[in-house]
């Protein structure tokens, strides 16, 4: 008999509304060895910034929780806290006890997991969270995620849907078969990235020349940051979730409080080189970078809109785009709507239905369990 589980599937990008986060890497070698995730380079750079041998999927390195108290204690709580990072955080044994603590110090919360290492005791410990997201990667058919689905397994993925709030799913390949029959629903796969060219197995993001701004961040607010890091156990940190070789270590919060971390001398040698014409930073092979140029048009774009146009027909047309396609508008498809508005020849309900219809919106918003 299967279970029909009120879970939704959701992509990664449309869960994550634009908020300044830390994500906590619990471990160093994670044996789920998932085929996007370039472990094997995380260990052997890991091991060499700290002297390290042995480090193995058998002999992980654990964050004590002593180290995330203290890492955590100079992170404002405007700063979400995300369990993920390079690694599958449940790894840790203590990883339940982190999430906890972090949340009843009043820190928004999010979780990425493949519930790999996670107990039973684990999900009773945390029921009470009240997660932004919790957002379950699922086994697949072809064994991209190394999980066994296992009776153990079906039995916390159960008691993870049963007790904990807005859980999320995934899956980078067809669902595994039992998980198939479990939820008695399929879901699209998400497509893999070459982390900014570190899975040397995908094919490659053309190099790119010139100043470049994150878009992770640019695609809705336009603003020009970096402050999607990741947590190592040392208490480093490293620039964001694509630097699994470790190239842009910008700080280490045992050593310093989360605002200086963006006035090192190693964060700014990072900027200045961003911004060069080809400074040698990841964000140049990152599929998620784009030109300055390309930011610059759109805030102009924004400040002309803002100045010229009926702010009662382009705020909520601006609110379109951004909720249902987490971007800002494309100058051409922006005219197009406003223009149809203004002639009162499409409503905003007429416009959110085509942009409904379009091939982005359903790459963006795959099928929802109910």
């Amino acid at each position: 008999m299967c279970l029909v589980i009120p879970i939704q599937i959701l992509s990664i990008n449309q869960i994550m509304e634009y908020m300044a986060r830390m994500e906590i890497s619990t471990n160093i070698a994670c044996r789920v060895q998932c085929d996007f995730c370039p472990q094997e380079l995380l260990i052997e750079e890991y091991s060499a910034r700290n002297n390290l041998k042995n480090i193995s999927y058998g002999q992980p390195i654990q964050m004590s929780f002593d180290t995330f108290k203290k890492c955590l204690s100079t992170i404002p709580k405007s700063i979400l806290i995300g369990f993920t990072g390079y690694t599958e955080p449940f790894l840790n044994p203590e990883c339940s006890k982190m999430v906890l603590h972090a949340y009843e110090n009043g820190y928004p919360i999010e979780v990425f997991s493949t519930l790999v290492g996670m107990k039973l005791e684990d999900v009773e410990l945390i029921k009470q969270v009240r997660f932004k997201t919790f957002h379950i990667h699922l086994p697949d058919e072809k064994n991209v995620a190394k999980i066994a689905v296992n009776n153990d397994y079906i039995n916390i993925l159960k008691k993870v849907l049963n007790d904990i709030t807005n859980v999320t799913a995934m899956s980078m390949a067809n669902l595994h078969p039992k998980i198939k029959i479990f939820l008695d629903k399929d879901l699209t796969p998400d497509e893999m990235m070459n982390r900014a060219g570190n899975v040397k197995s995908l094919k490659p993001t053309p190099k790119k020349l010139g100043p470049l701004v994150c878009g992770r961040h640019s695609k809705q607010d336009l603003l020009d940051i970096v402050d999607e890091n990741v947590l190592l156990p040392n208490g480093d940190v490293a620039l964001c979730g694509m630097d699994y070789g470790l190239q842009h270590i910008i700080g280490n919060l045992l050593e310093q409080n989360y605002d200086s971390i963006f006035k090192t001398e190693k964060y700014m040698e990072f900027r200045k080189k961003q911004k060069s014409h080809d400074g040698n930073v990841l964000c140049r092979f990152c599929p998620e970078a784009i030109s300055q140029s390309t930011l610059t048009e759109k805030q102009n774009l924004k400040s002309f809109i803002g100045a010229n146009l009926d702010s009662s027909l382009a705020k909520p047309l601006f609110k379109l785009y951004e909720d249902n396609l987490e971007r800002f508008p494309d100058k051409e498809g922006f005219d197009y709507f406003y223009d149809k508005l203004s002639n009162n020849q499409l409503s905003l309900l007429d416009i959110k239905h085509l942009i409904e219809q379009s091939s982005e919106y359903k790459s963006i918003h795959p099928i929802k369990l109910n």
